[in-house]
């Protein structure tokens, strides 16, 4: 007979996933699609948008632990520690077959252990950048991760040298980036036509970012506008929930304002000014020439200063292991620099194509797409 049905059905396996921001909620999600392909999953987490709309259930909204800088861990810490608990709680009654962390070093780190001591079996899908600021919690992390999936190359001997079973998956945007529109339907909904030359301006996706960037960013847009020929149109990309508020009018005056259009700014600006983050490595795939932008409070930036060991921050660069995109940080980010800057790249087509050229490395080092599913056959394999 050889009748399958002759075999029980595979029971529905569980997973709690942990992401504390944007950038790792969608990775999630696409983690979280790739294993529903292979199986039934029932899926319950700290979970944002991309998460919830891939079918988790909401056990702490991610929206709920925005923070920004290592102050801004002070003002959330009531939140944090409530989702501490709740975790925790849900752990206990949902009993998982695993437990995906995702990135998010500040409340991952502190959660894991407990998760662990509580049985749990985890898998940490992008690793916490501890090669910039802190080695030693590599060697911690051995001691409670049993699989770490990490999503650049040079990743995976760093942790393996500390005793943490890491395997370099690829990294998960190479899945699915690709614009939100074609160029023609962003332009006629930008209200341009195909000769203005685009500049992309990117300040962040969370509310901290968009304050302490967006000013900035906009001053130097509009004096690209007066200070260069005709035709450049800067546009602003707001992440999805934000708004520019309070920003006066004559500030933003020329500038074009969208929302959930970054991926078609990344990929048909001529070039962008982007806030440090993913964003940033996002771009960089695109082949658009970039600066890479960032500003804190003093305090964070003194406290940045002590514990972060490298001499770059910008993604683009660490994946290259050279400057690849010039970083405007602190002080160096304001509108004359940004604008002498981007406008010598838009005066020069010689030195676009340099800077195109050169991101090229980036991508190559990254590797094909496929991240996600090879992630998922990590927590598949760990769920056995």
């Amino acid at each position: 007979m050889g009748d399958d049905l002759s075999r029980p059905a595979e029971r529905e396996r569980r997973l709690l996933v942990v992401a504390g921001e944007p950038s790792g909620d969608a990775h999630a999600a696409r983690l979280v699609r790739a294993l529903r392909r292979t199986g039934a999953w029932r899926v319950r987490g700290v979970a944002g948008p991309a998460l919830r709309a891939a079918g988790v259930e909401t056990v702490v909204r991610q929206e709920e632990l925005a923070v920004i800088g290592f102050s801004g861990i002070l003002a959330r810490l009531p939140a944090l520690l409530r989702a501490r608990r709740k975790v925790l709680a849900e752990f206990e009654r949902f009993r998982p077959d695993v437990v995906v962390l995702v990135d998010y070093p500040g409340f991952n780190l502190r959660l894991g252990p407990e998760l662990k001591a509580r049985g749990a079996r985890v898998l940490y899908y992008i690793a916490p950048q501890v090669w910039a600021w802190h080695p030693e919690r590599a060697r911690e992390m051995a001691r409670w991760v049993d699989r770490l999936a990490v999503v650049f190359p040079f990743e995976e001997p760093l942790f393996r040298e500390a005793g943490v079973n890491a395997t370099f998956v690829g990294h998960p945007l190479l899945d699915d980036l690709a614009p939100e529109l074609e160029e023609a339907a962003f332009r006629a909904e930008l209200g341009v036509g195909r000769d203005a030359t685009l500049v992309g301006l990117l300040p962040g996706s969370r509310r901290g970012e968009l304050t302490a960037h967006a000013r900035v960013l906009l001053e130097a847009g509009r004096r690209l506008m007066a200070e260069r020929p005709p035709g450049i149109v800067p546009v602003l990309a707001l992440a999805p929930g934000l708004s520019l508020g309070r920003v006066p009018a004559n500030v933003r005056a020329g500038t074009r304002i969208v929302s959930d259009r970054t991926h078609c700014v990344q990929a048909y600006a001529t070039c962008c000014a982007v806030a440090s983050g993913t964003a940033t490595l996002e771009t960089a795939l695109f082949g658009t020439p970039l600066a890479i932008v960032y500003r804190v409070g003093w305090l964070n930036h003194a406290i940045a200063r002590r514990v972060v060991r490298l001499s770059h921050i910008g993604l683009p660069n660490i994946v290259a292991g050279r400057e690849v995109a010039p970083e405007l940080l602190q002080d160096a980010f304001e509108p004359g620099r940004l604008a002498a800057l981007l406008g010598g790249w838009l005066a020069n087509p010689n030195a676009l194509a340099r800077r195109r050229s050169e991101l090229g490395v980036v991508r190559e080092r990254l590797g094909g797409p496929g991240a996600s599913a090879r992630a998922a056959e990590l927590v598949r394999e760990l769920a056995a």
